[in-house]
């Protein structure tokens, strides 16, 4: 058994995963409504083949034999990355992987529905179903390990729950008095500049000039307009999806920077490592950070701006007297009865994030049932955000995620923006005149700087390694905390 006949194996099942990968896509972008059934038959069926060769016999033997071989670096780290995710696979039955794959599917479609008409009820059932089957899944790996925490490992295995828990807790401790501070404050940011009304085609045209001036590369990807934006693909081919509001290109702006941030991650990876883990990105704390720093660090700095007002105008003849400093304060204007997570500010975004990560570990756990989460969802709100939510469809619908079955995923928005500030700090100390470059539109600096040290590692590293060999220690909030004090109480005159 060779080295390179265990890397076609391996090959042959991230393929496959890219298959489903372009069905969902499909699924949220262009699927006909009617399509549902024959989908979420085809997933069902993929999942299926897959779990087979993951949890084969000869993918066993393989990992056995080339344990004790002698490996270079990068062997090691691909033996490690199959390993870890066929000792895990071959504990899960191949039924309920195929009825995990099928509900989730289906889910799709009764969540939009519900969302449509606001209606938890026509959810409930079908989030029932998933919790229960997640609930078993978990059960199947680790019987002895709380179930949640066995959920978050499948999107961050290498951050430790304890961790996780140590940057949550600190950021629900630190941001309230933060965000009160700023709400308090005598100094309101007009959001009016940004707030114009352009149509679908001219948002679309936007999106595009944002994606292509960081670096989206339109040979190997498109961008497209789902309900829930998301970004999925490989080195070749990654798809965007964003969505547009009628009168807040602040907003268009920032999901779609976010959204190209994922993908420019995608298409970082080496194009010859295709189909093994040295040719996909790391978990979702750093994916995330990647999406988070163009967003925020990028798409909300004042210096993005000074640039991107002259596209905008360019495109819309809407913006000629509207100044830089206008958009950069309207950018990060705080909503502080904002219920929408995707459209929160960079502070209260995290409070957000912790209100799902209680009750999504609640529910996992069984301390809640199902029917409990929209009054406990509204209720969370009013006492991390003091905000009042008035419809399940800003509330406890807003998002799809546990109907697809991503428990444990939420967290990582979180991990992910407190490492986007760690990240672009050491940039920031290694690269000469980062923003002014920005205000020319020179934005390569930056993503070579994180094609050299993030993407082109792929999984070779485990994710401590990567951030310490990255900044030279550990992951930690305290960069994010200083940089939304530093920003925020500079925007809004108040000392923080």
């Amino acid at each position: 058994m060779s080295y390179e006949n265990f890397e076609d194996k391996v090959k042959e099942i991230h393929i496959l995963g890219d298959a489903q990968g372009v069905l969902s896509w499909d699924q949220e972008v262009m699927m006909p409504e009617k399509g549902i059934q024959a989908r979420s038959l085809q997933n069902s069926v993929l999942s299926k083949v897959r779990h087979q060769k993951i949890t084969s016999e000869e993918l066993e033997s393989y990992i056995e034999e080339l344990s004790e071989e002698k490996l270079d670096e990068d062997q090691s780290a691909v033996l490690r990355e199959v390993r870890r995710s066929h000792e895990r696979a071959k504990k899960v039955p191949e039924s309920l992987t195929e009825k995990i794959s099928k509900k989730s599917s289906e889910n799709v479609e009764s969540w939009k529905k519900a969302r449509e008409e606001n209606d938890f009820e026509i959810f409930a059932q079908s989030l029932q179903e998933m919790v229960e089957l997640k609930r078993e899944y978990a059960e199947h790996i680790d019987p002895d390990k709380e179930a949640y925490k066995v959920l978050f490992e499948d999107y961050e295995p290498y951050i430790s729950f304890e961790r996780v828990e140590q940057v949550i807790d600190q950021l629900k401790s630190e941001l309230p008095e933060t965000l009160e501070k700023l709400q308090n404050a005598d100094k309101e940011l007009d959001t009016s500049p940004l707030e114009v009304e352009l149509s679908d085609e001219k948002n679309m045209e936007l999106a595009r000039k944002a994606a292509e001036l960081i670096g989206f590369d339109f040979e190997r990807g498109r961008i497209d307009t789902s309900t829930h934006p998301f970004t999925s693909g490989n080195q070749f081919d990654t798809r965007i999806t964003t969505r547009f509001q009628d009168d807040s290109v602040a907003e268009n702006i920032a999901i779609t920077m976010h959204e190209t941030g994922h993908a420019l991650y995608n298409l970082g990876v080496p194009q010859e490592e295709y189909g093994t883990p040295l040719g996909e990105p790391r978990e979702l704390s750093v994916h995330e950070s990647q999406s988070r720093l163009w967003e925020n660090h990028v798409g909300r700095s004042k210096s993005f701006w000074n640039y991107f007002v002259k596209e905008m105008e360019e495109v819309s003849g809407k913006f000629e007297d509207v100044e830089p400093e206008e958009c950069y304060e309207a950018v990060n204007s705080i909503d502080f009865d904002n219920k929408i997570r995707t459209e929160a500010d960079e502070l209260s975004y995290h409070l957000h994030i912790a209100l799902r990560f209680e009750l999504g570990r609640k529910l996992i756990n069984g301390d809640i049932e199902v029917e409990e989460l929209p009054g406990l969802w509204n209720q969370r709100m009013e006492e991390l955000l003091n905000v009042e939510v008035e419809s399940a469809s800003e509330g406890v619908l807003q998002d799809i995620h546990w109907g697809w079955g991503n428990f444990g995923y939420f967290p990582t928005y979180t991990m992910g923006t407190v490492l986007a500030a760690q990240l672009y700090n050491t940039a920031e100390n290694e690269l000469d005149s980062l923003e002014e470059g920005f205000e020319n539109g020179e934005f390569e600096p930056l993503l070579g700087w994180l094609r050299e040290n993030i993407h082109s590692e792929g999984q070779r590293l485990e994710t401590d390694e990567l951030i310490e060999n990255v900044t030279g220690e550990a992951l930690t909030a305290d960069y994010f905390i200083e940089y939304v004090k530093e920003k925020y109480g500079k925007l809004y005159n108040v000392e923080l």
